[in-house]
């Protein structure tokens, strides 16, 4: 449910706004807020979209919280590009470091992480590309994930001498 809600989302507002002139001219805080939520072209917006769909699949719970926290981090990379960011993989990149403690010792067959390996490929050997904001976002996502598990440790000890 929660795949088809984004992936809609973001195609009704390409649909509805393809690249807003603000991204090139509105003010800094406007850009760093909205710049997930547009693509350059169809094609940006479907590969973006193929990720989110494994991202994102059934029986896989993503809280709304984490989408929530994932957006977070994304706004807060935004200003490590050294050029206009634009796209939701950034939100897609945190998510799966957001997720790091579920990889198993089985990593390599989970399509995240497969999405997320050739996508990361590509990023290194396109120049236009902004790996830099990527890599961090997984990298915030993954100091996320090992703050809520310490802090899931911390309150179950606390609980037990209750």
């Amino acid at each position: 449910m929660v795949r088809l809600a984004v992936i809609l989302a973001l195609v009704l507002l390409q649909a509805a706004f393809g690249i807003p002139g603000f991204m090139q001219d509105g003010p800094y805080w406007e850009r760093a807020l909205l710049y997930s939520f547009f693509h350059a072209s169809w094609w940006h917006l479907a590969v973006n979209a193929l990720a989110a769909w494994t991202i994102f699949r059934p029986g896989r719970r993503t809280p709304p919280a984490q989408l929530a926290t994932a957006f977070i981090i994304a706004v807060l990379v935004y200003p490590l590009s050294v050029r206009p960011v634009i796209g939701f993989s950034n939100v897609l990149y945190a998510c799966l470091g957001l997720r790091t403690p579920a990889i198993t010792d089985r990593w390599w067959r989970r399509p995240e992480v497969i999405t997320f390996l050739v996508v990361t490929v590509a990023l290194v050997l396109v120049p236009r590309f902004s790996a830099t904001t990527h890599i961090a976002a997984f990298v915030l996502g993954m100091g996320g994930a090992a703050l809520k598990r310490k802090y899931n440790d911390l309150t179950s000890d606390f609980r037990r001498y209750l």
